[in-house]
């Protein structure tokens, strides 16, 4: 019996080249080719259907017969990294060992297994393998849920874990262990060669303060943003594209977090009561947090929405990947939106405490402004917002978006359904 080829290796989807990182990153924005195949041999690059990266394939022929093994994906494995992986999986092929390609390919994945690893290993103490995985489970895995591997870098790192920590008040070995934890997984990965690339390789933990700084709990809660600002923000938002606009008014107009804001669904917004939930799993306290919404949110959602259907989407998230995708935004993707309008200068976090500023200045009680902050609370403090704040709650954002409003006169405009067509929400 002679070879059969597999049916698709010489369609027109399909490109022979010598595989490359730039070959990729060319072939990826061409909608009309499905996979790369290396003249090399029997190496197909398969991308996936966002055209964000794709699939390693190596196909080996034995008695007439074609095998397919999945052995990476990019850009987890790099063109010029997966030629070793070939190579590998060849021997362990002609042992006839079965070929186990490890699956990293989002931020808790990675954490997670190198902390099993390190129970495995058996190589620190009980109260070290105690530490790393209360660090894991009860910020890390969060914090970087679903986020790409090769996405993450300093900035996104400050955004969601440096900033954030410090100013919960924990202390600075503690954030330093964990940024050490998140290094450390990462190396790991890349000497194992589990990963091609090591984003972090060159970060250290130092390079997230100015050489002059002092670290202290003061300097570390500083807002970036002045109130004097907030209008310059809100102009900006005006000429802003509409996903955006939105994630940056429901941060700005709430208090939220980035990493609450850009998982919202529709099924959690609900126009008739007036308010938008985050369950608790969504939740970085994992107490779930109800925001009431101002008939000007409303407003504003409800032509979103309008505008999303009008361009044909019919997900479930508020901000999602694309019109076509079933996943909402990432954390890389959603601080880039926000420095779209910062231009670097201030980060999403500093939203939440320029809000929180604010509403002192406005008056709004001490209690109230934790609870639209979504902070831990103990028993004592949930029974007392349970019976007193909800109402409170409503009046406080009222006000607050009165106040936006005077800052910048149509900073709530709807979005225009006629504005010209954009092919993806973001």
């Amino acid at each position: 019996m002679g070879i059969r080829f597999n049916a698709n290796a010489h369609t027109q989807l399909t490109v022979s080249l010598r595989i490359s990182d730039a070959q990729i990153r060319k072939y990826l924005r061409d909608p009309r080719v499905r996979q790369l195949k290396d003249v090399r041999g029997s190496l197909y690059l398969r991308f996936n259907a966002s055209r964000t990266g794709g699939t390693w394939w190596l196909y080996q022929y034995k008695n007439g017969e074609q095998f397919p093994y999945r052995i990476g994906t990019y850009p987890t494995t790099q063109a010029k990294d997966v030629m070793d992986l070939v190579s590998a999986t060849t021997v362990q092929i002609a042992k006839n060992n079965v070929v186990n390609f490890r699956r990293f390919e989002t931020v808790d994945q990675l954490i997670d297994w190198h902390v099993t690893r390190q129970f495995k290993l058996g190589n620190s103490s009980k109260e070290r393998l105690a530490n790393i995985k209360s660090m894991a489970n009860r910020h890390l895995i969060g914090i970087f849920h679903g986020e790409p591997i090769m996405t993450l870098d300093p900035e996104l790192i400050d955004e969601e874990l440096i900033q954030p920590m410090f100013d919960a008040g924990l202390s600075l070995s503690y954030v330093k262990a964990m940024f050490n934890l998140l290094k450390s997984a990462y190396t790991t990965a890349k000497r194992l060669k589990h990963i091609g690339v090591n984003p972090l390789a060159d970060v250290r933990f130092r390079d997230f303060f100015p050489d002059n700084f002092s670290i202290t709990k003061a300097q570390v809660r500083g807002c970036r943003l002045a109130t004097d600002q907030v209008p310059d923000v809100l102009m900006a938002l005006d000429f802003a594209d509409n996903p955006t606009r939105l994630l940056v008014m429901m941060m700005l107009g709430h208090g939220s977090r980035i990493g609450e804001t850009r998982k919202a669904k529709w099924c959690n917004v609900s126009f008739s009561t007036k308010c938008w939930t985050i369950p608790s799993g969504d939740a970085k306290t994992r107490q779930a947090m109800v925001y009431p919404l101002s008939d000007s949110m409303i407003e504003l959602l409800q032509s979103y929405r309008d505008w999303q259907a009008e361009l044909g989407y019919k997900g479930e998230y508020v901000f999602p990947v694309d019109l076509r995708s079933s996943s909402g935004v990432y954390g890389a993707l959603a601080s880039n939106l926000v420095k779209s309008i910062s231009k670097g200068e201030w980060s999403g976090h500093d939203l939440r405490k320029r809000a929180r500023s604010i509403w002192a200045d406005l008056g709004i009680d001490y209690m109230v402004a934790e609870t639209l902050l979504n902070h831990a609370k103990g028993k004592l403090d949930l029974a007392y917002i349970h019976t007193h704040i909800e109402l409170q709650k409503k009046e406080a954002v009222y006000r607050y978006h009165e106040w936006l409003k005077s800052c910048w006169r149509t900073c709530f405009r709807p979005v225009s359904i006629d504005q010209q067509i954009i092919k993806k929400a973001i």
